[in-house]
């Protein structure tokens, strides 16, 4: 099964700190079999459990944006929970949902979402 882009990028800094699945499995004190079904889209992934991996990156030094992690986890969830967003926010999100939005419209907006994150935005499906 192939990874979600959630799964790509939680992959790639798992590997540059050297950690297998059961090594941050034992840290995070879950299975690997979980964590592997987060990476590759067998299970949804838990919003808490993205505030867990991202405080394991903190830990160890890893340079990243929990935002940028949890974007991909609710891309990779294929929903986004707008509990707890302010009214500006769900009303944007509102909008997006309902949009019909041409290819370059969306770039341009990828683009704006790559300078907040910091990070480029990956668009390889």
């Amino acid at each position: 099964m192939s990874l979600t882009k959630f799964g790509v990028v939680v992959r790639e800094y798992r590997r540059n700190l050297g950690l297998t699945l059961s090594s941050m499995a034992s840290t995070l004190n879950t299975s690997p079999a979980f964590l592997s079904a987060m990476e590759t889209g067998r299970n949804k992934v838990p919003m808490e459990w993205v505030d867990k991996i991202s405080a394991l990156f903190e830990k160890e030094g890893v340079n990243h944006n929990p935002r940028y992690l949890k974007a991909l986890a609710c891309e990779s969830n294929e929903s986004v929970s707008l509990e707890g967003l302010p009214p500006q926010h769900r009303m944007l999100i509102a909008g997006f949902a309902n949009s019909d939005l041409n290819q370059e419209q969306l770039a341009k907006l990828g683009g704006v979402l790559s300078e907040i994150y910091g990070e480029k935005i990956r668009d390889d499906d």
